[in-house]
């Protein structure tokens, strides 16, 4: 993150672009990205002026020459989409653009209105949160200023439709439709239930996806829920709750009946924020009353193994590669990036560099990919360690690094 760089050359190497035009396609053969890399990762700048993705060599581990135009102002948030894509949140103009992976262009459906009309939609608030339905017809972002979660229809345009749930917020009460605070978002596999999360409260809502009706879920067992993780079959979610370190007073685990929308059971454990699972076991971290802290609970029985020392923080980020669970926090004073062998019951902890804001696993090689303290940094999961050159990042990036994502080879 090369604070130095001058403003002529900030604006000579990203263009901003707030309006998208016909003709602004790109080229590219249906299986060679044009960059023409095996390994890309994508990264996102949030500063102002920059509406590019700079493209990285994932197997060199270098900057290269290529990036992604036209995204969007000071883009922030990345996730993965449908069909090959990737959906880009940009800050600057709350704009949701859809590159093309491959292409490593805007898509289609963002490139094709008349001169003069504005294909990408925006959202009217800012989000942390956006989720993409499996099938690539819409995306959701929680707004949480405004109380409410923007539906993007992906596949309605140009231009793509953004709607608000609920359509008229300040009389939610009176519908029972409200979303107070709406911050983080889980999508269940079959698309059906959006869950919404404010972590200041003691309860959470359901938005039946087929209708966009919003239901509240209360009861015994929930403290300040955060996340949620869902089954393999969408049966049951997993709801984390922060507890103490979000003002209340235990953290747990709250098994949601999906279909009776009650829970059934709750579980306590040292703390949970964030969290995942695989064929077997459920993987959950936080910030307890004794520090952070990560926890393994089989699915099978959901009891707590040991709880494993990690850095502090708000854990917000989480991510399980090569049998190792990478966690990422902001805020944190002991350290933001931890790296877990659960078999082991062990942790590395890095030195605190910052908020870490996403984690990208680079597949075909046992590294790991960041973004944390706004630079973009690569962690080897054999040692733990992150790969540097001359104490230095091995990639170096003009402004703040915020998002990075692995789009793969040209496959």
């Amino acid at each position: 993150m090369r604070r130095c760089a001058s403003l002529a050359a900030l604006a000579a190497s990203f263009a901003l672009l707030l309006v998208i035009q016909s003709g602004c396609g790109g080229g590219g053969s249906s299986n060679t990205p044009a960059s023409g890399l095996d390994e890309r990762v994508f990264i996102a700048i949030q500063n102002s002026g920059i509406s590019s993705l700079p493209i990285a060599d994932a197997n060199k581990n270098q900057l290269s020459a290529n990036s992604v135009s036209n995204v969007g102002s000071a883009p922030s948030l990345m996730i993965p989409g449908a069909n090959n894509t990737t959906l880009v949140f940009g800050s600057g103009d709350r704009s949701v653009s859809i590159v093309d992976n491959l292409k490593e262009v805007l898509a289609t459906s963002e490139t094709s209105c008349q001169s003069g009309v504005t294909c990408v939609p925006f959202l009217s608030a800012d989000t942390e949160s956006i989720v993409a339905s499996s099938d690539g017809k819409f995306a959701y972002a929680a707004l949480p200023t405004i109380r409410q979660v923007a539906l993007v229809a992906l596949t309605a345009g140009p231009p793509i439709t953004v709607t608000n749930i609920p359509a008229t917020p300040a009389n939610c009460a009176a519908t029972n439709n409200c979303l107070p605070g709406a911050h983080r978002l889980v999508l269940s596999h079959n698309n059906s239930k959006l869950l919404v999360f404010n972590e200041a409260l003691n309860q959470f809502e359901v938005i039946n996806t087929s209708d966009n009706s919003v239901k509240t879920v209360t009861g015994t067992g929930l403290d300040h829920p955060s996340y949620a993780v869902f089954s393999a079959d969408d049966s049951k979610a997993y709801i984390l709750n922060c507890g103490s370190e979000c003002g209340g007073t235990q953290a747990s685990v709250s098994v949601l009946d999906t279909s009776a929308l009650t829970i059934t059971q709750t579980v306590n454990v040292d703390a949970a924020t964030i969290g995942m699972s695989d064929t077997n076991n459920l993987y959950i971290a936080g910030t307890g009353p004794n520090g952070g802290s990560a926890t393994v609970l089989p699915l099978s029985s959901l009891t707590p193994g040991k709880a494993i020392g990690i850095g502090d923080g708000f854990h917000q980020v989480i991510a399980l590669f090569q049998s190792k669970l990478i966690i990422g926090a902001r805020t944190c004073s002991k350290g933001c990036m931890s790296i877990i062998d659960p078999s082991a019951g062990t942790a590395v902890v890095d030195s605190a560099k910052g908020d870490v804001t996403s984690i990208t696993a680079i597949t075909p090689r046992k590294v790991v990919y960041a973004t944390e303290g706004g630079e973009v940094r690569i962690y080897d999961l054999t040692t733990n360690q992150e790969l540097l050159n001359n104490n230095t990042p091995l990639i170096d990036v003009v402004g703040k690094a915020a998002s990075v994502i692995y789009v793969g080879p040209k496959t």
